[in-house]
């Protein structure tokens, strides 16, 4: 009989650094090393955070120094007619990537054989900072 198993919150902390990793890097260490710093200091388990936004998530992730928040809107419309793009084409919403990133971090926890009976999700708490919970 199969049963269930949950990660320990470090290993859903490893899942989530890869996938912000891999969503918001470029694969070049030395372009993305604001991104690698930020991701060993500002991803923390939630409870045990400094800033103890929210004690009852699973993690905690700080979005000040270098890991994109889940807010914010990148509209560079204004360059369509220089680069003769379609002007929708210019604007990037963080939310997406992060739907992205928790995509990610559960399809790798199914890889490393966790059986998930919940998922985990990203909730924006405010501009700076992003909580994971289980559902």
């Amino acid at each position: 009989m199969s049963m269930s198993i949950t990660p320990p919150r470090t290993t859903v902390r490893k899942a989530y650094k890869h996938a912000i990793r891999q969503v918001f890097g470029c694969g070049d260490k030395e372009l993305d090393s604001h991104l690698l710093k930020a991701l060993r200091e500002d991803v923390h388990l939630g409870g045990k955070a400094p800033g103890n936004w929210s004690p009852g998530a699973v993690l905690e992730i700080y979005c000040e120094n270098g890991i994109p928040n889940a807010s914010d809107v990148n509209d560079f419309s204004c360059y369509a007619d220089e680069s003769g793009c379609d002007p929708s084409d210019l604007i990037s919403y963080n939310s997406e990537k992060w739907f992205k990133v928790d995509d990610i971090a559960n399809d790798l926890l199914r890889k490393a054989g966790y059986q998930l009976t919940e998922s985990y999700y990203h909730e924006p708490n405010n501009s700076a900072v992003v909580s994971v919970y289980s559902m």
